[in-house]
């Protein structure tokens, strides 16, 4: 469990540095502009650090599931986020390699991460409230 939550913390810090981009774009300018160094930084580099922790966090979300004794709300939500995430960056590279595509759905890569990752943020929230109630008793 402590894998989990370790990874975890690595994924949810790159989903959120591309909310961060994406919605402060959409602020500023109305559109998401594709480039620049804040681009590469926020959003190609925590997509490539994420992915691959979060394929780390369904194998290990995966052994969460199959063993009885870790089963509760935080580990089931995370290890079903960190599974959903890597389905999704699966199928949409297998999307864009397969099919006649122009290479454009590679830009829905981030969203695999970022949508992904919302239950795991709750999880990793509910693992602390658990925590921090068992501490106040």
């Amino acid at each position: 469990m402590r894998v989990l939550v370790g990874v975890s913390v690595v994924t949810v810090i790159c989903a959120v540095a591309q909310w961060v981009y994406v919605v402060s774009q959409l602020l500023a300018n109305g559109v998401v502009e594709v480039g620049g160094a804040m681009f590469e930084t926020l959003v190609v580099f925590s997509v490539l650090v994420g992915v691959v922790a979060a394929l780390l966090g369904a194998v290990v979300g995966a052994v969460v599931l199959i063993r009885q004794s870790d089963r509760g709300l935080p580990g089931t939500l995370m290890a079903v986020g960190q599974i959903l995430t890597v389905v999704s960056a699966i199928a949409i590279v297998f999307w864009a390699l397969n099919f006649g595509s122009t290479g454009w759905e590679l830009l829905l890569l981030p969203a695999a991460l970022m949508f992904g990752q919302i239950p795991v943020a709750v999880g990793l929230f509910t693992l602390r409230r658990h925590r921090r109630g068992a501490l106040a008793n």
